[in-house]
């Protein structure tokens, strides 16, 4: 799905005006339906609805909403937030409603029926400043009231493709996204204004938004179509992989992130791991080859990687002197697929001349905390998503930027936002798992972007199933591995 900014959701609106053909009203009607039928389906008729309506064409939509939602049966009231006077559309919503006996309000007060619900209608996506004077003060008091809220399009306030730093923003529990999701959805810092968001069909031209380019989309499962796995398949064809992971004290990220790799499709899977920690792998994961390290209890030794077709690197691995120059010996030579993650990554961060050996279509896995020790702190999630493009164009190398829709940026820039997982993965272990099922990925998937993509979708379904038999609470990644199956044939035709 793609992710448009407003200038082309604009030109989206007018492209379907003129060839479907339809008047600007009619779709205001169409998208205000949408709308209307989704509260219909998600709060009974014992709510009383007030829509705060702004003078221009989001207003028309809340005009139009507070007219349906009436006709269905609810007891509704209109605040003109900005006055009587507005766009055309939003002036003949207004007349509409003088056939409707609805209440319009001047001010706030006047409204105070409970159970209530304030539907959002001021501003919505147009935005271009910073909100100040009458409206940030209706907007400050419904935020301060003990009711259900839902913005339509985009809570006023908040800009839909930069950053807001207004604290009159509109506190929606849930925003109703006309045919695709804004930018602004996918930062974390603006959960608290957006709530939870839904995509609402209203039937813009398909021509356009088929044709349209943009850096940004959301991954959903219907994006992948991958091959079943051929008869004559062995390990050989299946793929080479090697883990290096798991310092002395620390396997249980290596045990994870090898169970992954296992469960993921890989043929044959290899461990890299010091000399005290041999026995825990082979009890373990008795199908696991193991490459032992000449140290005893950190991992430094350099091995002939050549005929392996992905190499991870990283997880809980330590930042002994040793274990940095076999880094750089793998930056250096290795021609496979490689992953870097985790403690790696901060070696990259402490010594920036590593840099110009990464090499080109590695994949590199960060959370938030390792991205900015990389690339400094960030202003916000529009300033880190920024950093992200031009460090992945810089180096050609392909980043998953981890947490709530993780960004997948390809070497060229292009950003990809995953639409599955939950908050119950917040747990240490999650990142080793989905180095592994990089790692596994990347026997069937060789674009490694793609590769990164599914990863990454998969990683979150696992834990999506997870939550549905657990819960958030008790979800744990040593536990997700019975879910693999079912996350992959969400996608496999």
């Amino acid at each position: 799905m793609k992710i448009l900014s407003v200038s082309q959701i604009q030109k989206a609106d007018e492209y379907t005006i003129k060839n479907e053909p339809i008047t600007s009203i009619e779709l205001m009607e169409r998208a205000s339906k949408t709308v209307a039928q989704w509260i219909l389906k998600s709060y009974s008729k014992k709510y009383k609805i007030c829509v705060l309506a702004g003078s221009g064409n989001n207003g028309g939509d809340g005009l139009a909403v507070a007219r349906l939602l009436k006709s269905y049966g609810y007891k509704v009231t209109v605040l003109l937030v900005m006055g009587d006077k507005g766009s055309d559309d939003f002036n003949v919503n207004l007349n509409r409603l003088t056939t409707q006996n609805i209440p319009i309000l001047g001010k706030l007060n006047a409204f105070s029926q409970r159970p209530a619900i304030f539907i959002d209608a001021i501003f919505g996506s147009g935005l271009s400043r910073d909100i100040e004077g009458a409206p940030a003060e209706v907007i400050q008091e419904v935020n301060s009231l003990d009711a259900h809220k839902i913005a339509i399009d985009m809570p006023s306030g908040l800009y839909a493709d930069k950053a807001s730093t207004s604290e009159n923003i509109f506190r929606a529990e849930h925003t109703l996204s006309f045919q695709i999701p804004k930018l602004a959805f996918m930062m974390p810092e603006n959960y608290q204004y957006v709530g939870k968001w839904h995509v609402l069909d209203i039937e813009l031209h398909s021509d356009y938004l088929d044709n349209v380019e943009t850096d940004y989309h959301l991954v959903q499962a219907s994006d992948f179509s991958l091959p079943q796995l051929s008869p004559f398949a062995h390990k050989g064809t299946r793929g080479r992989a090697t883990i290096i992971a798991g310092g002395y004290g620390k396997m249980g990220a290596a045990i994870i992130a090898l169970k992954g790799a296992l469960h993921s499709g890989i043929g044959l899977l290899t461990a890299q791991v010091c000399g005290a920690s041999v026995n825990v792998v082979q009890s373990a994961i008795p199908e696991v080859l193991i490459l032992q390290d000449e140290n005893e209890y950190v991992l430094g030794t350099f091995h002939d990687y050549s005929k392996q077709d992905v190499v991870v690197i990283g997880p809980a691995i330590g930042f002994a002197q040793k274990t940095k120059e076999l880094f750089i010996q793998l930056l250096k030579t290795f021609k496979g697929q490689l992953i870097i993650d985790a403690d790696v990554i901060t070696m990259l961060a402490e010594d920036e001349e590593l840099l110009q050996f990464l090499p080109e279509g590695s994949i590199l896995t960060p959370h938030i905390g390792e991205f900015d020790r990389l690339l400094g702190e960030s202003l916000n999630h529009f300033d880190r998503l920024f950093k992200l493009k031009e460090f992945c164009k810089t180096y050609k190398v392909v980043m998953i930027l981890k947490g709530k829709n993780t960004a997948v940026c390809s070497a060229e820039g292009e950003i990809s936002f995953n639409s599955s997982g939950n908050a119950g993965m917040a747990k240490g272990g999650s990142g080793d798992l989905l180095c592994g099922i990089l790692a596994g990925t990347n026997s069937f998937v060789k674009n490694t972007f793609v590769c990164a993509k599914l990863a990454v979708f998969l990683h979150g379904s696992i834990g999506d199933y997870a939550q549905q038999k657990s819960g958030d609470l008790y979800i744990n990644p040593s536990g997700w591995m019975k879910y693999i199956k079912k996350a992959k044939d969400s996608v496999i035709n």
